[in-house]
């Protein structure tokens, strides 16, 4: 088997070589780099300008902006619809957790689930028996929405176990089954790792 190289095939190297060099580069930084990188600073304004590193909630609020855009993309984005769609539901899902969860109002939501408010007029006398259980019964709710939505979130990026996918796919080269949509119908949408491919 005899190997030849054509024409084409060196000038695309001697391409390659000459994006390598200093004017290149030079260029690239202000024809993409640059532009990226204002772009980048007012899309991240308020969230950078209000960072503080000791405190969670601010990487929380960081990572939901950082998904909006993904989101927007995949709205407007020419992927497998069906895919697609699963992908956009579990991220603006994450996004809405990011966001609960740096808001801290799960007990808002505790009310409107309950259909009433926190009492908080008896804050500095003994509150009657049946509001103290109402409001026992908020915080409580609160705190098991947090949790929930906390799990979940992790379960959401995380993604499911891609060795099950393998094990679908052997069972199918076993039965001699060719099924082209095996991906797309067990792919739940979830998965860090999966939303940018």
């Amino acid at each position: 088997m005899e190997i030849k190289f054509t024409d084409s095939f060196f000038k695309s190297f001697k391409k390659m070589i000459n994006r390598e060099r200093w004017y290149w580069k030079t260029w690239d930084f202000f024809r993409y780099d640059l532009n990226n990188g204002i772009r980048n600073i007012f899309f991240f304004w308020k969230v950078i300008w209000n960072f503080r590193s000791w405190d969670y909630t601010f990487q929380m609020r960081l990572l939901s902006r950082s998904l909006e855009p993904l989101a927007d993309q995949l709205t407007k984005g020419t992927e497998v619809e069906v895919t697609r769609l699963k992908k956009l539901a579990k991220i603006k899902r994450v996004i809405e957790i990011l966001n609960h969860q740096s808001d801290c109002d799960y007990i808002e939501l505790a009310e409107k689930t309950l259909g009433y408010e926190v009492d908080s007029s008896f804050m500095f006398s003994t509150e009657p028996d049946d509001i103290a259980e109402l409001n026992k019964a908020i915080f409580h709710l609160s705190d098991e929405l947090e949790k929930s939505e906390w799990a979940e979130l992790w379960t959401l990026l995380q993604g499911q176990d891609h060795s099950e996918y393998c094990k679908l796919v052997e069972e199918d080269k076993l039965q001699e089954i060719h099924n082209d949509d095996l991906w797309s119908e067990w792919y739940d949408g979830s998965g860090l790792n999966h939303w940018w491919d």
